[in-house]
């Protein structure tokens, strides 16, 4: 028995169907939402775009006028950012894609992979944080040398989860999300190593 697979239609993404589109659908359909922790009592928080947003941030990220994947499957780069915010709006369901915008769910899982192998390779000097070497192998072990003379009970802890908690106005927005329970007060929430 095959497993049932929904038939590919819908509309191909181009920079004049989102500019046909209501800019409530626009903003429903490349919305991209960041989930909150498992231990955190935070709801979603999502971030909408608008067309002219999306095809100035493929200006922006110099994404390619078309992407062809390992498979050949040409894209055109206004249509794989589109995908890829899509993509991570519906972690789960890459078919309902397919269904939604006339693609084959493989090109898109491969369309998605190569432009987010893009983005790391392009801007990687944006992304990395380690600017001066404080995380190389060796400094790690370094650091772990150091706290384990001083007492630690594992070898290999080289640093510690540092928090913290400035409490803000009560927004008139987003109230429940910059709620910090266990301050029972609104704050803004920073965590570093």
């Amino acid at each position: 028995n095959e497993t049932p697979r929904p038939d590919v239609g819908g509309t191909r993404i181009t920079s004049a169907w989102l500019f046909s589109l209501p800019r409530r659908e626009c903003e429903y359909r490349f919305r991209h939402v960041i989930l909150p922790s498992r231990s955190s009592n935070l709801c979603s928080c999502t971030r909408s775009f608008y067309p002219e947003e999306l095809v100035n941030l493929v200006d922006a990220l110099e994404i390619p006028e078309v992407i062809r994947t390992r498979s050949r499957c040409a894209f055109k780069g206004i249509e794989a950012l589109c995908l890829l915010i899509a993509r991570f709006r519906s972690a789960g369901e890459q078919y309902e894609l397919s269904m939604k915008y006339n693609r084959a769910q493989s090109a898109i899982s491969e369309v998605v992979n190569e432009l987010v192998e893009y983005l790391d390779d392009r801007w990687k000097h944006l992304l990395d944080f380690d600017h001066n070497g404080l995380l190389t192998t060796e400094r790690m072990q370094q650091y772990a040398d150091a706290i384990y003379a001083k007492g630690a009970p594992l070898c290999y802890i080289w640093g510690f989860i540092d928090c913290t908690i400035r409490a803000v106005c009560r927004p008139s927005r987003y109230q429940h999300q910059s709620y910090n329970g266990y301050k029972k007060l609104h704050a803004n929430k920073f965590q570093a190593v």
